[in-house]
């Protein structure tokens, strides 16, 4: 029984992600990773999105290649944000190139992921810790609806899970095979996003754990890093088959001057000539670094406003993250958390009590385990670290490289409790199931409806990502919501005739005439909090202050005007102008 019912938990876990890769419409910045994937393929060509590298975008656009009609035309990089929202237009395209890419994704990245979660937990842990630990990442809502959205922060956690399992193989036993596993592991992470830069401290870690004789552990620290920097090549090789050195320096030229797809200001200039004599040797590494470069000097810019608890601040907030992962960890795995801490405190209280002698001895019985749980603690809390001072304060998406692990400790204490790790379970699946498909939407407090304290607290990718169009054409269909205008700041016009051809958007100015208005929640969290901003908070202030003085009255006419009809798909709020 006990076999059965875990079969069925994961068959469950694997059908919410099913669920999610046919109902979420195409999120954030999906149809640019398209685009600049199928750019590649389709031309040969890596010049568009080189804030990531080109190895997720390539995979989950292959589907297109089987496609008799280009997805486009040949972009070019000044013009590939606009192309990207352009894209729309082939909507039945645009729809099976999701669904397909997405499938891709689950294959590739999201059923390894799990599979590096379990290994994880098995190193330290046991068997059930493993068990644990997949199923508890699976279904919590910061997880499952993050990890097929055509994005690279899946891959990410997957390569940031195999260089912690590859490190610590090397530092319990050095050797050239596992040196070659650690390489191609840390290659990968460094091939699907530039956050791997940050497990460099667990790479060293793991040389300095594996002991002498130091000659050879730095033999294998260069061979390692040969083999990443060839895991590297080998990607961005794949995405320029037909590589054009004309092209490749006027790319590198168009992102120095802040014309390219990364906003950097003046501030990438003066790196213009190191890049362009990289690219005489070694066009590939230059493409890398001019991706590393500039996604760099935008974080230290401040480029992306984001919205948290009423307040909009391009800065990034030191409290941010704790605060997401306050809201957005199902509470099931906080109370878990919390009873594992206070077990350890026990432990460690009763040890303090010891005699010296016999805490001496079990000061010895416990050191090598201690020393297991370095590498994990390092790479969490390097990765940590860099997260509260970044100023991409972007959603819980961007935690899932360490996500696992923090979640790892709670893992192994129900590991030792199966009556606790079956409700913990249990509760999971069962939330989970309750709230589909709007995870991205929910927080840890749902169940409390309308009264959730935490409902719109946070902004972006923690709440509105673009999913929930898909869901809104369901309920306008079957409830007859016709005419339907919706009121969604900056929403291209394609977006919304490729998901709800019947519907208009509503725009400042227009009439608020008798119908149905679906407005976004960005409308209702953005337009006042950038009213009440401060111009040296927020980046662009003056544009984006302007906007939101246009949408404010008519907003306010459409609430004045209308019936509150409620909230639907998550994160469109209804109303009807009789």
């Amino acid at each position: 029984m006990k076999r059965a019912a875990l079969v069925l938990v994961f068959l469950l876990a694997a059908g919410l992600q099913v669920v999610a890769v046919h109902v979420h419409s195409l999120t954030g910045d999906g149809a640019y990773h398209l685009l600049a994937g199928h750019q590649a393929l389709r031309y040969g060509q890596n010049t568009v999105n080189f804030e990531h590298p080109p190895l997720v975008k390539l995979l989950v656009a292959l589907p297109l290649l089987a496609e008799d009609e280009p997805l486009a035309e040949p972009v070019r990089v000044e013009d590939a944000l606009a192309r990207a929202n352009g894209v729309y237009a082939k909507a039945e395209l645009v729809r099976r190139a999701t669904i397909r890419g997405r499938y891709v994704a689950l294959v590739v990245f999201v059923l390894p992921l799990l599979a590096a979660c379990y290994l994880v937990g098995r190193r330290w842990g046991d068997r059930r810790t493993g068990i644990v630990l997949v199923l508890t990442t699976a279904l919590s809502l910061s997880v499952l609806p993050y990890l097929t959205i055509l994005q690279t922060d899946a891959a990410a956690a997957l390569a940031f899970l195999l260089t912690l399992l590859a490190a610590a193989a090397y530092a319990e036993r050095p050797g050239w095979r596992r040196a070659f596993g650690l390489g191609l592991a840390s290659g990968l992470a460094l091939a699907v996003k530039f956050s791997g830069v940050l497990l460099a401290p667990t790479v060293l870690a793991a040389f300095v754990l594996a002991g002498r004789p130091w000659r050879r552990r730095l033999v294998h620290l260069v061979a390692v890093g040969a083999v990443a920097l060839l895991a590297v090549e080998a990607t961005y090789l794949a995405a320029n088959p037909r590589y054009d050195p004309d092209v490749g320096r006027e790319t590198i030229r168009v992102y120095c001057a802040n014309r390219g797809t990364l906003a950097v200001a003046g501030e990438m200039a003066p790196w213009e000539p190191a890049l362009l004599a990289v690219e005489r040797v070694d066009p590939r590494l230059a493409q890398w670094l001019t991706g590393l470069v500039g996604v760099r000097i935008q974080n230290a810019i401040g480029v992306y406003p984001s919205y948290a608890f009423g307040e909009v601040r391009s800065a990034g907030r030191w409290w941010y993250f704790p605060a997401v992962l306050a809201v957005k960890t199902p509470l099931a795995i906080l109370a878990a958390a919390a009873f594992a801490l206070a077990a350890i405190f026990r432990i460690v209280v009763q040890a303090s009590r010891l005699h010296r002698m016999q805490a001496r001895r079990l000061h010895h019985k416990h050191k090598d385990s201690v020393r297991r749980w370095i590498l994990p603690a390092l790479t969490a809390a390097v990765y940590l670290a860099a997260a509260m001072t970044s100023n991409y304060n972007l959603g819980v998406r961007h935690l899932l490289p360490v996500l696992p692990l923090l979640y790892l400790p709670v893992a192994r204490y129900l590991s030792r409790r199966p009556a606790a790790a079956a409700l913990v379970v249990g509760v999971l699946a069962a939330e989970s199931l309750a709230l589909a498909p709007l995870w991205m939407s929910g927080t840890n407090t749902w169940w409390l409806g309308a009264r959730n304290p935490t409902r719109f607290a946070l902004g972006a990718g923690d709440l509105e990502y673009r999913q929930n169009f898909v869901l809104l054409a369901r309920h306008a269909e079957e409830h007859g919501l016709r005419p339907l205008r919706v009121l969604y700041p900056t929403l291209p016009r394609a977006v919304l005739d490729a998901y709800l051809p019947q519907a208009l958007p509503g725009l400042p100015g227009d009439a608020v005439d008798p119908g149905w208005y679906a407005v976004n929640v960005t409308v209702e969290q953005l337009v006042p909090a950038l009213l009440a901003a401060r111009p040296e908070d927020v980046y662009d202030y003056e544009d984006l202050r302007r906007g939101a003085e246009r949408w404010h009255p008519y907003w306010r006419a459409v609430v004045e005007a209308g019936e509150d009809h409620g909230w639907v798909a998550g994160t469109f709020h209804l109303y009807r102008v009789p």
